[in-house]
């Protein structure tokens, strides 16, 4: 894994420092944006949102003029990976891209995290494909134009001009997004999940013109915390099929998941304890825990949290 790090070392730095790759969620940490009140109305819906401001911040200006260094710079990412990967197959080492395209078609293991996701393998290889001929264009003739961080190339082997493919600046982003992430996977410095596959492949169906493989037909992923009052019980119940289509209609159009905190009060004392249930505990129609169950997920309660004046409403609630 040195050997490829070391290949791909300045590639990897540009692009993760052009978009500022990280692997967190799109998401406010430590908010919720769905809370359930404790009357037992419909769930308040607040928008949180992070804004970096930089004076002097020199990225805009450099993607709107070198998208075509960004583009050769994410075919490179690209081509060091899979050339890796046939090395690491035994495959003798080859400038030439018709030679490693066809031996990647051939009888190769990739490494666990791509060989077993099929989907995330075969667009690999047709981007490799696709973007071969674009990229001999961009760095070998003069049958491309850039403006304002989108390409248009033409590719150009052997003396024939092929027609026009546009490579928007979202399409760069995407590339970047997809290689940087799946370096960072491959030699264990980020972990995959569920949410961080399904951003992978959300960005392979934007890239789906330039594969040319069918669509994942997969929803913009998203993620975010559900807050729920529930008195003091043992043991708690909740009806997650509400969250679920509450959520729903609150983000259309979008693939949710959740993180749930329950904030559990003593209706008598006036006093709350919360737990932060993750994702992959949420799958069942209701969750019904014990407080046993649940103290493994404990966390600090909110500082928004009025105990007395939501044991209150609960006792007051029909």
């Amino acid at each position: 894994m040195v050997l490829l790090d070391e290949r791909v070392e300045y590639e990897a730095w540009l692009l993760e420092a052009i978009y500022e790759i990280t692997d967190e969620p799109v998401a406010v940490k430590d908010v919720d944006e769905l809370v359930y009140p404790a009357d037992g109305g419909p769930p308040v819906h607040t928008i949180y949102a992070i804004v970096h401001q930089r004076i002097g911040d020199w990225r805009p200006g450099f993607l709107d003029a070198g998208a075509p260094l960004v583009f050769v710079t994410g075919f490179k990412l690209l081509d060091m990976l899979l050339e890796w990967v046939l090395e690491q197959n035994g495959k003798t080492s080859t400038f030439r891209f018709d030679q490693k395209i066809a031996a990647l078609k051939g009888p190769v293991v990739f490494p666990p995290l791509i060989e077993s996701r099929a989907w995330l393998r075969e667009r690999l290889v047709a981007l490799y494909e696709h973007l071969a001929p674009l990229r001999s264009t961009v760095v070998h003739a003069p049958h491309f134009t850039s403006s304002k961080g989108t390409l248009q190339v033409s590719s150009s082997k052997r003396g024939v001009v092929g027609p026009s493919v546009p490579v928007s600046r979202a399409d760069l982003e995407s590339l970047a997004f997809v290689l940087v992430s799946l370096l960072h996977y491959v030699r264990g410095s980020w972990t995959m999940d569920l949410f961080r596959e399904k951003r992978i492949r959300h960005a392979l169906d934007g890239l789906a013109p330039l594969h040319k493989m069918p669509p994942l037909r997969q929803l913009r992923p998203a993620v975010l915390n559900v807050r729920v009052y529930v008195a003091d019980a043992n043991p708690i119940e909740v009806d997650l099929n509400r969250i679920r289509a509450d959520v729903q209609a609150k983000r259309p159009g979008e693939d949710v998941m959740f993180d749930l905190r329950l904030v559990t009060v003593d209706r008598d004392a006036g006093s709350a304890e919360a737990y932060l249930v993750p994702w992959d505990d949420l799958q069942l129609a209701v969750l019904r825990r014990s407080r046993e169950d649940l103290a493994r997920c404990a966390v600090s309660v909110p500082k928004d949290v009025d105990a007395a004046a939501i044991a209150r409403a609960m006792n007051s609630a029909p």
